[in-house]
């Protein structure tokens, strides 16, 4: 098993399948939607992730300034029967053998009272009312929610306590992002003001009168602050209806 990410670390290049395409590069999904806002959840199927699948795709007009994707642990080939590539208006990438959980360490719990938020209960009683039974004494997968530059440098990472401890939607997601001085001109006016100041504390070099060229410095690499976002407000929930049945992945 591997370790748990931290900030600063690097996440890998790799290829991924989504229901609509395969083997898309994980790389070109950075380029074109960095800062990206990576958040991992249990399979498709499951109430709480079409829950928060639903809230995401409802609020994705808030967000302004990056990109958001969902990783869910389910067959790109059975959601790609109800899944169409207009379906959802951010990237849904499947993962069923959970290599990337894996490589992440994202934890799995075998207590379902740990694992279930109060919001979370209130969606498993609603679920239950629409047909769905869970499977009992089954591991519930714990989220992700990870923020990464162009290079897939981690920003932000935070490991759920519970399986809605995930921002609650892309308005929340567009807050975090601010509050973490990740939106453009934040990161423009906060990049020059460090730089300004690694330039003002650096020392000067000395003048050689011939002798040889003055030495180099290493390049400025400014560290931003890491922050927590807020809880998410466990009085909302709504279910998921973008599709016919909202349980079944078959």
């Amino acid at each position: 098993m591997a370790d748990r990410i931290h900030v600063g670390d690097k996440l890998p290049f790799f290829l991924y399948d989504t229901p609509y395409s395969a083997k898309n590069r994980f790389r070109d999904l950075l380029s074109q939607r960095a800062p990206l806002v990576l958040v991992f959840m249990a399979n498709f199927g499951h109430p709480i992730t079409r829950t928060f699948a639903s809230r995401y795709a409802n609020t994705y007009a808030a967000l302004q300034d990056g990109g958001f994707a969902l990783v869910v642990r389910s067959r790109a080939d059975k959601l790609s029967r109800s899944i169409g590539p207009n379906t959802l208006p951010y990237p849904l990438l499947c993962d069923a053998a959970g290599v990337l959980y894996e490589h992440l360490n994202i934890p799995t719990s075998k207590s379902t009272l740990m694992s279930y938020s109060l919001e979370g209960w209130r969606i498993l009683r609603e679920a239950k009312k629409q047909g769905y039974k869970p499977t009992k004494g089954a591991e519930q997968q714990l989220p992700l929610t990870l923020i990464l530059d162009r290079d897939g440098t981690v920003l932000f990472c935070h490991y759920g306590a519970s399986l809605t401890d995930v921002p609650e939607d892309c308005a929340a997601i567009q807050s975090l992002l601010e509050e973490l001085e990740l939106t453009p001109e934040h990161r423009e006016d906060t990049y020059e003001e460090e730089l300004q100041a690694a330039m003002a504390a650096a020392p000067r070099p000395r003048s050689h009168h011939g002798r040889g060229a003055p030495e180099t410095t290493d390049e400025f690499q400014p560290v931003r602050p890491v922050r927590e976002y807020n809880a998410p407000d466990l009085e909302k929930t709504s279910m998921f209806g973008l599709f016919d049945d909202p349980y079944d992945e078959n």
